[in-house]
């Protein structure tokens, strides 16, 4: 009978013990569930957060080596056959700031201010190759590109997949100013193994300081969320004045500010179109809403023949081009944002590589083929009487 008792109380304590290993290998099995969920996240955030700011349009203004001399891992777009690129782009290299080409590639409309040696649709592949060869003559410095202006250029298949099987050739890498969202160049840039990225904000379409604080921002803001961010800005003077005060709070914010060329292989914000939303038109009228442009530069849009007279309208405007809103074909268009031109060009047309824009031509009204207008009668001529004679 003991011996029974005695079996039955192991056999019980057995079974507690078991339950008790059960239990805690569930729980360390729900542990390391959670640890793996959890490592990839941490991992995530105890990387650095990297932030670069790209200075386009470098060769002509006196804000260039003001910007340049600044104590900070700027990046400097250095255009080709400008007054003063070559100068800039050696100063920048004498100071170890990373220099790129900045491109001209043909837009939707005011190529007349694209300048001298740009990429154009009506070019042949050779045609290409021997511009981007010129340009980076001019800029030897350059590691790699980015487009300035480019909304029609960039959105075209076979000049970009020429252009990056040129970088590819030459080492280059590319970065997307994102002038359309049509843009062809993540796709043959990943086709070509090119290295490349798009930039995420531009700070400084608006030069007033609360303007680029905003953006300056929703740079820090957009870095944060993904891990790193570009910022494409001009050698404006008040951009000048901003970043010299506050470049400092990215360190503060731990952001690292580093050359363009170290954020190629990490993962971009997502492109929005335009940050602003669509309000309707002033006047009432059966065409679509128009659009407040945020962005700098015009987007392509679908080559009809209503755009192409729009776009010809637009080219021969002397209206600023930061004012100028986009005019929606119709309501299933895609609205995209326009080209306009990051900086005021100082208009020169002595200046080496620009020519001046055709004069416009008078245009013919067909009203006067119909009722043609009479030349003015001629008024017979009466002479005055003499000084002192009254004459009724």
């Amino acid at each position: 009978m003991a011996i029974h008792t005695i079996s039955g109380a192991t056999h019980n304590f057995a079974v507690k013990i078991d339950s008790v290993l059960m239990r805690l290998c569930i729980y360390c099995l729900v542990l390391c569930v959670q640890f793996a969920t959890c490592l990839p996240s941490a991992l995530a955030q105890s990387k650095p957060v990297k932030v670069a700011i790209i200075i386009d349009d470098i060769g002509f203004q006196k804000a260039d080596p003001m910007l340049i001399k600044l104590p900070y891992a700027l990046t400097f777009a250095v255009m080709p056959f400008t007054p003063n690129g070559a100068e800039m782009a050696a100063l920048a290299a004498t100071r170890s700031k990373e220099v790129i080409l900045h491109m001209p590639m043909e837009a939707v409309a005011l190529n007349h201010l694209l300048g001298k040696g740009a990429l154009r649709q009506s070019m042949s592949r050779s045609e290409v190759e021997q511009a981007l060869n010129q340009a980076l003559k001019q800029v030897p410095q350059a590691v790699g590109v980015n487009n300035h202006m480019g909304s029609l250029y960039t959105s075209l298949a076979e000049p970009m997949d020429w252009t990056m099987q040129f970088m590819a050739a030459r080492g280059l890498y590319f970065i997307d100013s994102k002038t359309t969202g049509r843009s062809q160049v993540e796709k043959y840039s990943k086709l070509h193994q090119v290295k490349s990225r798009s930039r995420d904000i531009f700070l400084d379409n608006d030069k007033s300081y609360k303007a680029i604080d905003k953006q300056f921002k929703q740079l820090i803001t957009i870095a944060k969320q993904h891990g790193s961010a570009i910022a494409i800005g001009h050698p404006y003077p008040e951009t000048y004045q901003y970043l010299r005060k506050n470049l400092q709070r990215l360190q503060r914010e731990g952001i690292h500010l580093v050359p363009a060329s170290q954020l190629l292989d990490l993962p971009g914000a997502p492109y929005v179109a335009s940050q602003h939303t669509p309000k309707p038109a002033k006047t009432p009228s059966k065409r679509p809403p128009q659009v407040q442009v945020e962005e700098t530069k015009i987007a392509a849009v679908p080559n009809t023949i209503e755009n192409k007279k729009q776009q010809a309208q637009e080219a021969k405007t002397d209206q600023p081009a930061l004012l100028e809103p986009v005019q929606v074909l119709s309501a299933e268009t895609e609205v995209q944002p326009l080209e306009l031109l990051p900086w005021r060009l100082p208009l020169r047309i002595d200046l080496h590589g620009f020519a001046a824009p055709s004069p416009a031509t008078p245009t013919h009204t067909p009203i006067a083929d119909f009722w043609p207008i009479p030349a003015p009668a001629e008024v017979p001529i009466v002479s005055l009487p003499a000084v002192g004679v009254i004459q009724y």
